[in-house]
């Protein structure tokens, strides 16, 4: 059990460095020596832990939905504030969370031409669209969503909202925006109470 662990913990060591290297460097600067050096782990060790290039990649893109998920599990909260929270776990408020975006970014984008790639990207796509469903029935539950807003549509909405906040966030390069990205999916929360236009 405890070398399993030992292996575990070096792997997640690696992929959380290779998230780093991303976020820093690129894809170009995604290889083996590089990494190696940033985990402080010898090439042979990486080897062994990915084989491929796309082991990695694909781990990369399975440690950002595994730490997304972590967060939204631990929130201790109902209602609309658990709506807000859940979306903040989204956004590149902290280094953490600005990291993991700019990984998923540079990864997405291969994906769309790496059809190996695509089914992990796909996936941590498709948490992003559920937590903005559950938002919404929050929001609803609640009794602040419109009879006649339609949640689907709104869900849809509200994720377009989402990925343009969070990549406008990292276009600008402002790390001091927290607050205004924040006040902006509020905004759009609260209104979400007055009738809207037809979908």
């Amino acid at each position: 059990m405890p070398r399993r662990i030992d292996t575990e913990a070096r792997t997640a060591a690696i992929a959380a460095a290779a998230l780093c290297v991303l976020e820093r460097d690129g894809l170009a600067g995604l290889s083996v020596r590089g990494l190696a050096a940033e985990a402080g782990i010898a090439v042979a060790s990486l080897r062994r832990a990915f084989p491929t290039q796309h082991a990695l990649r694909e781990y990369c893109l399975e440690l950002i939905e595994e730490r997304a998920a972590a967060r939204i599990t631990s929130l201790d909260l109902t209602g609309r504030a658990l709506a807000d929270a859940l979306l903040a776990q989204l956004l590149p408020l902290d280094e953490e969370r600005r990291l993991e975006l700019v990984a998923q970014v540079q990864l997405g984008v291969l994906s769309l031409t790496d059809r190996d790639l695509r089914p992990a990207a796909a996936r941590l796509n498709a948490l992003v669209g559920r937590v903005c469903r559950i938002a919404i029935d929050l929001v609803a539950s609640a009794g602040q969503l419109d009879g006649g807003r339609d949640p689907d549509h709104e869900a849809q909405r509200l994720r377009a909202l989402l990925d343009g906040i969070a990549m406008q966030s990292l276009w600008s390069g402002d790390t001091q925006g927290a607050s205004q990205m924040l006040s902006m999916l509020a905004r759009h929360l609260d209104e979400l109470a007055l009738p809207g236009a037809p979908a």
